[in-house]
């Protein structure tokens, strides 16, 4: 890891990380959207990621450590943070926008603190858990008017929200299971490299490979751009992880939604309703407040309300939007 990168604050660390995600979503869906199998994609995603960071390892003269405790913390760290989310996001982008995909990322804070009240077993703080139900009520007003849905079977939209309950397992798995003094590249790669073994048979098995010489030079091109950002956001997310915790990391999801939201409307021309505003503040509220950044929620909400009534006429009549 370059001395200017480990001497970045964390959250430097954190946006950079966010808006790569953001690219990659947009990438993915030009996969799919040429009907590469889901398998295939990630498997070629994983060669590029895997042997760029291991050449770079190698030259720089590290070494993978593979002590049972390593080997455990690559498989757990590959599936729930590479292969799973991928696997998702290559077999729902085909049916749903990559902008709306995007916003269902801000899930992600949201279940981490969840997922690690259950795993640490102790209550939430009455304001983390009043966050994560500002955060929802966020989603919800994304997943009911925020986007165009017309002909998106509902099974897509349940199997997208895998997607982020994924990941922010994955954000309370590193963090708990990180091993000491851990390399952050030699952690990657063998996150990677441990996904490309577990892929292989499966792909081999199911007879898709044959498929893999045939992919068009522009999915390919995508394919090779999210393997390239999959190596560099993954470095990036382990120096984060040895230097904060898993609900510090799932901040992540705020610069990703904004990303991917941007991505998906000027690569895809996706319109962003007036609406989808009003959804993502109430998401980032959500956020605030489980985080701790607002102390006072009702006196935000009102000045949301003002914000909304400028967008949304209906909304003039509301006590708290005068």
């Amino acid at each position: 890891m370059p001395a200017a990168v480990r001497n970045l604050p964390p959250v430097v660390l954190i946006i950079v990380i966010g808006v790569l995600v953001g690219i990659s979503f947009a990438l993915s869906k030009i996969a799919a959207m040429a009907g590469v199998p889901p398998f295939v994609a990630l498997f070629r995603q994983l060669l590029v990621a895997s042997l760029l960071l291991l050449v770079v390892g190698i030259a720089t003269g590290r070494r993978l450590p593979l002590t049972r405790r390593h080997l455990g913390y690559y498989l757990g760290a590959g599936i729930l943070g590479v292969s799973g989310p991928a696997l998702i996001g290559y077999t729902v982008l085909s049916h749903i926008s990559a902008g709306f995909y995007s916003a269902l990322v801000t899930l992600s804070p949201l279940f981490t603190f969840a997922i690690t009240a259950v795993v640490e077993r102790r209550m939430l703080p009455m304001h983390r858990l009043v966050g994560i139900l500002v955060g929802l009520g966020g989603v919800s007003i994304a997943t009911q008017s925020g986007f165009d849905h017309d002909g998106t079977a509902l099974v897509w939209i349940v199997m997208a929200m895998a997607g982020p309950l994924l990941l922010a397992s994955g954000n309370v798995f590193r963090s708990r299971a990180y091993p000491p003094q851990g390399d952050p590249m030699m952690m990657a790669t063998g996150a990677l490299l441990s996904q490309l073994v577990l892929i292989w048979p499966v792909l081999a098995l199911s007879g898709a490979a044959h498929s893999i010489p045939s992919i068009a030079a522009g999915p390919e091109a995508a394919i090779i751009g999210v393997g390239l950002i999959t190596a560099a956001s993954y470095v990036l997310t382990f120096e984060v992880q040895r230097r904060t915790d898993g609900v510090g990391f799932a901040q992540v999801g705020y610069f990703a939604t904004l990303s991917g939201i941007g991505m998906g409307a000027l690569v895809f021309g996706e319109s962003i309703r007036p609406v989808l505003m009003i959804s993502l503040a109430v998401l980032f509220l959500g956020l605030a407040i489980s985080n701790g950044q607002v102390k006072r929620p009702t006196q935000l909400w009102g000045q949301l309300l003002t914000l909304a009534a400028r967008w949304i006429p209906g909304i003039r009549g509301h006590p708290g939007a005068r």
